[in-house]
């Protein structure tokens, strides 16, 4: 039955004895290829889980010196020798700096401009009383010399 089923081969193989010691061969080749690739497979697998661990440990240390580099950081910025602290503290001194000394000019322009406006108030009061004064004799003036002309023609309002 195999003879006719393996016709090529059972010309190269007389009998199925050898056929079949043949066939046990080509297994134990085979399950030693299995074996090999298990072998292989396996050491895979455990080359796998250690990068696994060194990549877990590796992540963890990782881990623990950013952690170490932030207290570091909060410590230095309690203490007040952060870098970037320091660096943005500059800043926020200039700008405060800054900011005081256009508020100081500010109330420079303010006190200038309060007495320019008292000054201003001032002479305009002294130039309104002038204005008054000046019209009031002028009145004076012309009552007077309306007096004198009612006098000498005789005719004035109080006759």
């Amino acid at each position: 039955m195999a003879s006719t089923l393996l016709s090529p081969m059972v010309d190269y193989y007389n009998d199925e004895e050898e056929l079949d010691s043949v066939e046990e061969e080509d297994d134990r080749s085979f399950r030693g290829r299995d074996s090999e690739e298990d072998t292989e497979d396996a050491s895979e697998t455990d080359l796998a889980k250690h990068d696994d661990d060194d990549y877990v440990e590796i992540k963890e240390q990782m881990y623990q010196d950013k952690l170490a580099s932030l207290k570091r950081q909060l410590q230095q910025l309690q203490e007040g020798s952060l870098q970037e602290y320091q660096k943005r503290m500059k800043k926020l001194d200039q700008q405060y700096k800054e900011r005081l000394r256009n508020t100081e000019q500010v109330e420079r322009n303010y006190i200038k401009e309060k007495k320019a406006a008292v000054k201003e108030f001032d002479d305009k009061k002294v130039e309104l009383k002038e204005n008054l004064i000046a019209e009031l004799e002028e009145k004076k003036k012309m009552i007077e010399n309306e007096k004198v002309t009612m006098e000498l023609t005789g005719r004035g309002i109080w006759a």
